[in-house]
């Protein structure tokens, strides 16, 4: 993965520039020790058009990566060793820190060094949109923007048991957890420091975000479609420009659209991408994307895409580690044309969080208890049962569920409604979305208005009965640009601003709370709008994992090889994304342990 990569203590013979290469994943990435002492040494590995900016003084040398998008470059180079020093000093004030943070809209990870004192410092955006690991026993102390460096250079063994069950259960480990013993994830928002003269942490969270109590549930909704329209308009004029060219990953989908109308209303020149398969994009999507650039006077590209074959599965595998599925891994095909057509130098913009920050994530029925909380987000969000996790990992459900309750608990909310929307924002999102959206920095840049912070604040603090069933997305849109609303929404088959799409989301909202009756309708629905595609499991997804559980000890010393058989003996009767995800898993294993990989040695074969 791009980014940084850094240890403290180490010894100037070399070996820190040697540990960096195999994160060296393509030719066009170079490792480059950026900062060395006795004591420290930080690192990159990126290509040459990824955002690295250095800066230092007499006192301090600070290195930023990603991007600020609000300050001028005078103005960022002064800001940001102003905010060394209070990161790096021992009574540094976290009040600044955090107001810092907070009136700052950026993507970044900050890494500052004290030439003086030795002290080292990591500070993150309070979104933690770049995800990054660290590790630490008392002695040693290193971290990278790739789990897969601390795998390797770390004094840890194995996998920890329970950030494999979680992440079999959801797709992603939760809180600090990562899928190996003794390596955190750096949590939003968060201050760490290394005194190399104590050989000790700390770890300061400056601020985490509490969605109980909305702020603007006075406000009528039109006046917060109208607030969320200035600040989302002024979120797409801050990020264009820094690349060599805006291109819009757009779909036929509100979050994209609404990008679309963001980036025009601004005058900002853009281009419209837009994925095409039939095996994983549905046609109307691909239709109503031509319509919205045509609508736009957009110039618009349409990119074929077809199913991935071994090579596009190890590139995520040996980048994302496991933290990522592998179902989407014909996005790689995509991103390779953009590169091509265009450069690395370009910004990709996308919709991500629309579908965060917008609706109504509060759950679809009321919750009474503390159990039944856990019992709704094991139902809403498991691609697998934690029955068959438990048989699978060896770890009891109850002991499962225990995580899960516990994670839960150290939220900030009071309300159990808002505990569920904090486990889709601080869990779902930045543990797995976030990860997702990494991957695409592997070619280019790329970022989302969605997470523009004054623009996210103002949106949690918009009250649930507001976003109800699109109410204030359809505002939103409106007031954004009416054109936007006017054509259709792919998943309802009809346009936003109709009364039909109200209807619609009404009966939507309604079946949410039967999950029974709402399985049995959504293919119906799926077909009847033209959203069903071909993709289906292919006998090679079965055998590969079979495959690597016999060619891979290792994957027996984490998983139950004898309930992992039976579940493929039963594989017609679990979906595609509970295959995948175990897939992702067995995969990672085996790459950690094995010369050459499974995946490695089917580099042709095609996965659908």
């Amino acid at each position: 993965m791009v980014g940084i990569t850094g240890r403290t203590p180490d010894a100037d013979d070399g070996s820190f520039a040697s540990s960096l290469e195999p994160l060296v994943h393509t030719d066009r990435y170079e490792a480059d020790v950026i900062f060395e002492s006795a004591s420290r040494s930080v690192g990159t590995t990126a290509y040459p058009e990824y955002p690295i900016r250095i800066v230092e003084n007499d006192e301090y040398w600070v290195c930023l990566e990603g991007r600020i998008y609000d300050r001028d470059d005078e103005t960022l180079e002064r800001e940001l060793l102003e905010v060394a020093a209070h990161v790096l000093a021992a009574d540094g004030d976290d009040e600044f820190l955090t107001g810092w943070l907070l009136e700052t809209d950026g993507e970044f990870l900050l890494v500052a060094a004290d030439k003086e004192s030795d002290r080292l410092g990591l500070l993150n955006d309070p979104l933690a949109r770049l995800p990054t690991y660290y590790f630490h026993d008392g002695e040693t102390f290193q971290f990278s923007r790739e789990l897969r460096y601390l795998i390797n250079e770390a004094p840890i063994e194995g996998f920890d048991p329970m950030g494999v069950a979680q992440c079999l259960l959801f797709g992603y480990s939760l809180g600090d957890r990562t899928l190996v013993p003794e390596v955190n994830r750096l949590r939003p928002g968060t201050k760490l420091t290394v005194d190399p003269d104590r050989g000790a942490i700390t770890e300061t969270t400056l601020h985490r975000f509490d969605f109980g109590g909305p702020a603007h549930a006075d406000r009528s909704r039109s006046r917060n479609a109208a607030e969320l329209v200035d600040r989302f308009e002024r979120a797409c004029r801050q990020r264009s420009g820094d690349g060599t060219r805006d291109v819009i990953s757009l779909s036929g989908g509100l979050d994209s659209r609404s990008v679309l109308a963001g980036y025009h209303a601004e005058g900002v020149p853009t281009t419209a991408a837009t994925m095409a398969s039939d095996e994983f994009v549905p046609p109307s999507d691909v239709e109503i994307a031509r319509e919205l650039a045509d609508e736009f006077d957009t110039d618009w590209q349409r990119y074929d895409v077809g199913p991935p074959n071994g090579s596009d599965l190890n590139r995520i595998i040996k980048t994302k580690n496991g933290q990522i599925g592998l179902l989407t891994s014909f996005i790689l095909d995509f991103f390779r044309q953009l590169r091509e057509e265009y450069d690395a130098g370009l910004t990709y913009v996308t919709g991500d969080g629309g579908d965060k920050v917008l609706p109504d994530l509060t759950p679809a029925k009321p919750i009474d208890d503390e159990s039944a909380l856990v019992d709704y987000v094991l139902a809403e969000n498991s691609f697998l049962s934690i029955e068959q996790v438990a048989q699978i990992t060896g770890l009891s459900a109850d002991a499962i569920r225990r995580s899960v309750r516990d994670r839960l608990r150290l939220y900030p909310e009071t309300d159990l409604a808002s505990k569920y929307v904090h486990f889709l924002v601080y869990e779902r999102g930045v543990n797995f979305l976030f990860e997702g959206e990494d991957r695409n920095r592997f070619f280019f840049w790329s970022t989302t208005p969605f997470y523009s912070i004054e623009f996210f604040q103002y949106a949690m603090n918009c009250p649930p009965d507001q976003k109800a069933r699109y109410d204030l997305y359809r505002s939103f849109l409106t007031e954004l640009a009416p054109p936007a609303a006017d054509l259709t929404h792919p998943d309802y088959g009809v346009p936003v601003d109709s009364t039909r799409h109200k209807a619609a989301a009404f009966v939507d909202d309604l079946l949410s709370r039967y999950p029974t009756l709402l399985d049995l309708v959504r293919p119906i629905v799926k077909s009847f709008n033209g959203l069903e595609t071909e993709s289906q499991l292919e006998p090679n997804t079965v055998d590969c994992i079979r495959d690597q559980i016999e060619q891979c000890e290792a994957v027996d010393d984490v998983l139950s090889t004898d309930e992992l058989h039976a579940f493929l003996d039963a594989h017609a009767d679990h979906d595609r994304v509970s295959v995948y995800r175990l897939f992702a898993l067995t995969s990672f294993i085996d790459d950690i342990h094995s010369a050459e990989s499974v995946l490695e040695s089917r580099r042709d074969t095609v996965f659908v």
